[in-house]
């Protein structure tokens, strides 16, 4: 009994899934460029820059490097607006954070581009006052639609099914 169950355990073990399918496998590492800030929010580039690193860091798929990287990602924030969405009797409900990007991710072993989202428009609302409010500032939905950049990155770009 103990030998079958290591046998189970073992077969278990040796098997693998993973929910990152790649269409690229050869692609290991990354360069990021701190995108281009042509709006008037101060430091959203770096704020930008840090969110897509850490996200890139904790998915894991691609080790960022600095020299011979198989791929790299630029792009630029082109606008950005924090404006109120929802007004009721009693004031302001909710604001919406929209962003427009530029994203440009290309694969330097092969020589093409993966993606080229030109005008891509991301937007999160929040709510200071409104309990139910996924996002309670202009930062946290900020921070929503980093990460939700980073996942359109790799979803239309490295996994394919």
């Amino acid at each position: 009994m103990k030998i079958f169950i290591f046998i189970i355990a073992a077969i278990l073990v040796s098997c693998s899934y993973t929910v990152y399918p790649s269409g690229y496998p050869y692609l290991k590492t990354i360069t990021i460029t701190q995108f281009s800030n042509k709006t008037t929010e101060y430091d959203l580039d770096e704020d930008l820059f840090n969110e897509i690193s850490s996200h890139f860091l904790m998915d894991g798929r691609l080790k960022i490097v600095g020299v011979s990287p198989d791929c790299h990602l630029e792009g630029e924030i082109l606008d950005y607006s924090n404006k109120i969405f929802k007004y009721s009797e009693t004031g302001v409900e909710e604001y919406q954070v929209r962003i427009l990007f530029k994203i440009i991710f290309s694969d330097l072993v092969k020589n093409q581009v993966l993606l080229n989202k030109d005008g891509l428009i991301l937007n999160e609302t929040y709510s200071e006052n409104e309990e139910s409010s996924e996002f309670r500032s202009e930062e946290e939905a900020q921070k929503e639609i980093f990460k939700n950049l980073f996942d359109l990155i790799i979803k239309d770009s490295l996994e394919t099914w």
